[in-house]
């Protein structure tokens, strides 16, 4: 079915019943959320200069999605995700679950940033994120920044941030929910989710477990995740709060196509903490936040780590004048870890790494319409020494509904652990990646039920590090410079209560940069309450995508539609069912990995 065809169909019958009156306090604030992952300071999406995209709890409560950096991929324009199985990605070079946004960021994830509630989450020998350590148990909203914002948290924030926030309480009282599904290919999961509020106290735990055999032999999945978030607040002006998570995954890799393998298991064990104090005062707000990430790896060619990421996060918050807001903050890390391996591919021993910098960053309103930013941080790193980052912001409001933007910023990556001492292509002279981006963008709230965004960029950067030779004759190398361009579009339209529109379109020349980051890709999703029914759509279509960069090994385009029906069945019991890949395609993300044919999902929920 066309594109066109499945919005029309999903569009014609609100337009037949009726539009329902505006009721402007409920969706006041989806189409300018306030965010705090672009300039760690609370503020209005239409008040920054970077161009963010905010996944809101609403969409993640009605997604079939188990993973949050699926529900991501979905939603954000210029930012694309490799998959190759129904459940679980992999760790080694070429993976999937490698995320590009506008083109940068790669397999293994080191250009992208993942926190969780503002601290970052990383391997620490490797150097990147770990994909499936992101589910969406536990989270109520996903903000992304598409760009560098290394001025604000160093390095791999070269090419973006994805920030997952944890759901809290907003009443007293406590609530429960019960969560089964089963699908296509054995899919089985189970959850329990918790949470409470009582005065100054509030708690949320999150328990799940999931499993599939695969849609291919030897790509079975199983995983369990727990999340833990709590405040207390001791007085007005003073409160505490701890996040922790651990995911506990066992997955199989089926291999190429024309190449399976028989054997290939990754077992994972990964966890984080962080305890945050926040203190108001007369002279601002001060957050210290001490944060931890652990795992322990054990793969099928005797590769046997553990790793650690330890750090303190501390800055103020200070307005000494009006339509003035002044960040002054510093950040230390430590990563590392210790390999024990049989095989000549890994290099034993223990590695460790630190990188501190203290930053700057001021916003100010220069007029009622106008507001300008400018933030400098000094990075220090124990190997490669030191980076001075940049970054300027101008935001214009010729109209109460229009926001012009224009924004300058640089962002790096540190060569990781893995790169300079680790595997046969080591290169202890590496230097980090740079980049430069510059962009500019428009917004426009006609009212309060749409949002129109665009956003122009060119990126030019160096130094990226590439493979020269093979795995274990090559060499990890700085290659040379290159530029990227591109514009994004975002909408979202809700011209009544039960129906909304969302759609995201980027277009990107990525020039030899090609590997795993289409040129082309637009995402459509609908959704529409029908009395006690809730109906969903959700379609993507990529173009010009590559499996390596020069844009070698061409992947097909393709279109996927996933579709979903909710509806209660007794009282507090709501029954979902979905199909993914609903009329069939045959494509892939990664190359010689084959995605999922037509997958049925059925879903219960039970609040008691």
């Amino acid at each position: 079915m066309k594109l066109g065809k499945l919005v029309l169909i999903i569009l014609l019958p609100g337009f037949v019943f009726g539009i329902e009156a505006d009721r402007p306090d409920s969706v006041r604030y989806r189409f300018n959320p306030i965010v705090v992952t672009a300039t760690k300071v609370a503020g209005a999406q239409k008040d920054l200069a970077a161009s963010l995209s905010v996944i809101q709890a609403k969409t993640i409560q009605r997604t079939l999605r188990i993973s949050s950096l699926e529900l991501v991929n979905e939603r954000v324009p210029g930012l694309f995700l490799t998959e190759k199985n129904l459940m679980g990605y992999g760790v080694a070079d070429g993976a999937a679950g490698g995320i590009t946004i506008r083109g940068i960021g790669g397999s293994p994830l080191t250009g992208i940033l993942v926190l969780r509630d503002g601290r970052p989450d990383m391997m620490g020998l490797m150097g990147h994120a770990i994909a499936d350590a992101y589910s969406l148990d536990g989270i109520e909203r996903i903000e992304v920044v598409r760009g560098p914002a290394s001025f604000l948290y160093g390095t791999n924030a070269m090419g973006g941030v994805i920030n997952l926030v944890s759901a809290k309480p907003r009443q007293d009282g406590s609530k429960t929910r019960l969560r089964g599904g089963w699908g296509t290919y054995s899919q089985r999961q189970l959850g329990l989710n918790h949470g409470g509020r009582n005065g100054r106290f509030d708690y949320q735990v999150s328990l799940a477990q999931r499993q599939t055999d695969g849609h291919r032999p030897e790509s079975a999945y199983e995983s369990r995740v727990a999340t833990l978030a709590s405040s207390y607040r001791w007085s007005p002006r003073f409160r505490a709060e701890i996040h922790a998570n651990c995911s506990d995954i066992l997955m199989h890799d089926p291999g190429p196509r024309t190449n399976p393998y028989t054997d290939h298991w990754y077992d994972l064990l990964r966890s984080g903490v962080d305890l945050t104090l926040v203190r108001e005062s007369a002279t601002g707000e001060t957050t210290l936040q001490a944060h931890g990430n652990f795992g322990r790896h054990r793969v099928y060619d005797h590769f046997r780590s553990t790793d650690q990421t330890i750090g303190l996060m501390l800055y103020h918050t200070a307005a000494f004048w009006q339509g003035q807001k002044l960040t002054i903050g510093f950040d230390i890390k430590r990563y590392g870890g210790e390999i024990t391996s049989e095989s000549n591919a890994y290099r034993s021993g223990e590695f460790s790494m630190t990188e501190y910098a203290p930053y700057v960053h001021l916003q100010q309103m220069l007029s009622q319409h106008l507001l300008v930013s400018a933030g400098l941080r000094a990075e220090k790193h124990e190997q490669t020494g030191g980076q001075l980052l940049p970054s300027a912001g101008l935001v214009w409001h010729p109209a109460s509904d229009v926001s012009l933007r224009l924004s300058a910023a640089k962002g790096f990556r540190s060569p990781t652990i893995r790169e300079l001492y680790l595997f046969p292509p080591h290169n202890e002279e590496l230097q980090p990646e740079k980049v430069w981006n510059s962009e500019l963008g428009l917004s426009y709230l006609p009212h309060e039920r749409a949002r129109f965004d665009v956003a122009l960029f060119r990126a030019k950067g160096s130094d990226l590090i590439r493979l020269q030779g093979t795995w274990m004759d090559g060499k990890w190398v700085n290659s040379a410079d290159f530029v990227h361009t591109g514009y994004e579009i975002t909408a979202e339209w809700m011209p009544f209560d039960t129906f909304e529109i969302y759609l995201a379109w980027s277009k990107h020349d990525l020039a030899d940069e090609t590997q795993n980051a289409p040129g082309k890709k637009l995402s459509v999703a609908l959704a529409w309450q029908i009395g006690l029914l809730e109906l969903a759509a959700n379609t993507a279509i990529v173009k010009d995508l590559y499996g390596r960069d020069r844009r070698l090994q061409p992947l097909s385009d393709y279109q996927v539609t996933d579709l979903s029906l909710a509806l209660p069945i007794f009282h507090r019991v709501r029954l979902q069912i979905g199909l993914q890949n609903a009329f069939n395609a045959d494509y892939q993300t990664l190359y010689g990995y084959p995605m999922p044919r037509r997958v049925l999902l059925i879903d219960t929920q039970i609040e008691l």
